[in-house]
């Protein structure tokens, strides 16, 4: 499946499941993606990061944005940084990004494993 459509169906299937599951549950959407439609190739890792990072900044700016960036000031203060909201969306899609590719990296391996793509 083509890289877009993987990212696509990542970031929508990871959204609705973080409405009624826990934030990890990204992790086991972007694992189940690769595994099943994932290609197996060097692009698995990328499909986990964008498909969970993009939705988390999206989240993160929309809930930063709506109360004046309070939080997320203080957080950053707290670990000795500038206090500038927009950082604090930016860690939180790296972190996710992160995360997420690396489940869509072990999906892809247990692809290959299944398949002996490789």
């Amino acid at each position: 499946m083509n890289l877009a459509l993987r990212i696509i169906l990542v970031a929508l299937l990871g959204s609705i499941a973080q409405f009624y599951l826990p934030w990890w549950s990204a992790v086991i959407i972007a694992l189940t993606v690769e595994a099943i439609v994932g290609k197996g190739n060097s692009t698995a890792f990328f499909s986990g990061f964008y498909g969970i990072a993009i939705p988390w900044m999206v989240l993160s700016g929309y809930i930063d944005f709506h109360n004046q960036s309070i939080l997320s000031v203080q957080i950053l203060e707290m670990f000795k940084l500038p206090p500038y909201g927009f950082v604090m969306v930016v860690v939180t899609g790296l972190l996710g990004g992160l995360i997420g590719g690396f489940a869509s990296v072990v999906g892809s391996w247990i692809r290959q494993a299944i398949t002996k793509d490789g």
